[in-house]
């Protein structure tokens, strides 16, 4: 029964979905409209765990392929220290530019040295930019596909820094009140003051919220509403029911440093 409820909740919200033995698998298309979209691996391996980066993401049409990541489209990972792994999409040729040699193995895979094969990992809930060569005048759709995280919760994530990159990594919307979790985050009347979430929308712009504290008003003699103590909102005393998509991300800007993010399955609950 669980299966099925997966299979309707995540096909409700844009994944579209199918049983394999004893896995579920889908995929999610995403049309990218400009150079630079944030986006979330909603998927892990069908056998479970990490994905191999050009399983996660194969090349399609549209995609720019090149010899150099300058030219190519790339993929740049945020790691733990804040920096950021960056794969560009080969066309095969390596070498003189003015007189390359060609390796028909990595002619659309993702690599981070021009013909060296690269057989790096990415995990569900993991985020990245996406840039792309065409897009913002020729518009196209990538596809990430693999096996549907079964999950209750992600493992707790400690905000080390003032700005952390998280993806959803469910197939489906998550609901941000209930399901992005804060254990020791910042809570305060208005934006400038509390923990923060960035949500990244299609026009390249950010959604806005913050962790109220329930107060709302005049700060010299704020009102209080309990029901927001602790809740995502974008304005003040307004009840916030907003997801973050499958297949999207977001930052998460901690004023303390040392707070820790899970990720509920609103789908496993």
């Amino acid at each position: 029964m669980k299966k099925l409820i997966a299979l309707a909740a995540a096909a409700a919200c844009g994944a579209a979905l199918a049983v394999e033995s004893a896995n579920i698998v889908g995929y999610k298309s995403i049309t990218l409209t400009a150079d630079y979209t944030l986006m979330g691996l909603c998927f892990e391996s069908v056998s479970g765990g990490a994905m191999d980066i050009n399983t996660a993401i194969p090349y399609a049409d549209g995609m720019t392929k090149a010899m150099a990541a300058a030219n190519a489209d790339n993929l740049q990972i945020m790691g733990s220290d804040g920096g950021y792994k960056i794969y560009f999409l080969s066309n095969g040729q390596y070498g003189k530019a003015t007189a390359p040699s060609y390796n028909a193995e990595l002619d659309g895979m993702w690599v981070k040295t021009a013909n060296v094969a690269c057989t790096d990992t990415i995990p569900a809930g993991s985020a990245f930019w996406y840039v792309s060569r065409a897009a913002k005048t020729t518009p196209h759709t990538i596809t990430v596909a693999g096996g549907v995280l079964a999950n209750t919760a992600t493992d707790p994530v400690t905000c080390a820094a003032t700005y952390t990159l998280f993806g959803n990594p469910y197939a489906c919307d998550v609901p941000l009140n209930d399901n992005v979790v804060v254990t020791g985050g910042t809570s305060a009347m208005a934006a400038a003051n509390a923990d923060n979430l960035q949500v990244m929308g299609s026009d390249g712009g950010y959604k806005i919220y913050f962790l109220s504290n329930g107060q709302y008003g005049k700060a010299t003699a704020p009102s209080y509403n309990a029901e927001l103590d602790g809740k995502w909102v974008k304005t003040a005393n307004v009840a916030c029911t907003d997801t973050i998509p499958a297949g999207g991300a977001f930052w998460y800007v901690s004023r303390n440093q040392s707070n820790t993010v899970s990720i509920k399955n609103p789908i496993a609950e």
